[in-house]
């Protein structure tokens, strides 16, 4: 088996960037815009959405740059369509149903995922919501702080319970044992109607393409998110028969410091591991699921989707 770049490369590169951010319009409402683009191609993406659902009640897209030959503009004008689709099980497939088989619909499916995962970054919590909580016993005991939060995120969003090694039932010990704080201001649950940017994130995503005098090829993936709450940088290089090495990832900035941590150190298993056409599972199992971190996965996952395994 050999893999292959499946997108055009400009000067041995190809790169592809995504920034995203928030603005508050009412107590149930935020409005998010998101923008991607690469060398052949730039357009946003933009939705209402009624929170605590995360329904898209209105959506729009444009796209600034791209030849009609391989990014038909008639995707912008068919993304009305999504309105009514949640943010959850079955969202991918509902946009691909609106969009068709147009020339460009994957990227605009691509820019549609990134717009899910930042759209429920925040949260639009009410005073009952907040009541069932005690508060930090000091804004000088970060640890009580950050174990608050954490007892709040996986109320709000029950899914979180056991999705990552953060939100596992077990790490509530964890807060006992360790120095943990929170790496992002806890006013980000209680957004006001009016905030703008009450949440931002910018992406990076570059593969670098080397080829050598046997004619094999090397690709050197990065994959970067920088947000509110994040600063996460994965690297891995492949071969052309598929096998990763120098796999390494920095969290330089996680939502919980003292725990976080663990999951980031997962990345080296990946070293020696031959990709395949079922890499979706395989990167579950070594850096995702229950003992890994999400975002790890997804910024990985986003660098194999631009590949084709023959």
């Amino acid at each position: 088996m050999s893999i292959e770049l499946a997108v055009p490369v400009s000067n041995s590169v190809y790169r592809r960037t995504f920034n995203g951010e928030i603005d508050v319009v009412a107590e149930n409402e935020i409005l998010v815009r998101g923008r991607m683009s690469d060398h052949r191609f730039a357009f946003d993406h933009i939705w209402n959405v009624r929170t605590p659902e995360y329904e898209v009640i209105e959506a729009s897209s444009h796209q600034f740059d791209g030849d009609p030959a391989e990014f038909d503009p008639e995707l912008c004008r068919r993304y009305a369509g999504i309105k009514g689709v949640r943010i959850g099980r079955g969202f991918s497939k509902r946009i691909t149903s609106e969009l068709g088989d147009l020339p460009g619909n994957r990227e605009h499916l691509l820019c549609s995922i990134e717009m899910a995962r930042i759209g429920q970054q925040i949260y639009q919590s009410t005073p009952e919501f907040e009541a069932q909580f005690p508060a930090a016993e000091s804004k000088s005991n970060p640890a009580d702080a950050a174990r608050i939060a954490w007892l709040k995120d996986r109320a709000y969003m029950a899914d979180l319970a056991n999705s990552c090694y953060t939100y596992r039932d077990q790490t509530a010990e964890l807060f006992k044992i360790r120095e943990v704080r929170c790496g992002f201001s806890t006013d980000i649950t209680r957004p006001k109607p009016g905030d703008k940017r009450a949440f931002w994130r910018d992406k990076e995503l570059e593969i670098v393409v080397a080829e050598s005098a046997d004619g094999s090829r090397l690709y050197s993936c990065e994959s970067r998110m920088q947000d509110s709450i994040h600063d996460i940088k994965v690297h891995f290089d492949i071969a052309s028969d598929g096998v990763i090495s120098n796999a390494s990832s920095h969290g330089l900035r996680l939502p919980y410091h003292g725990i976080c941590e663990d999951a980031q150190m997962r990345t080296p298993i990946l070293n020696g591991m031959k990709i395949t056409g079922g890499f979706v599972k395989t990167f579950a199992d070594a850096i995702g699921g229950a003992q890994g971190c999400t975002h790890l996965f997804d910024l990985s996952i986003d660098c194999l989707r631009l590949f084709r395994f023959e």
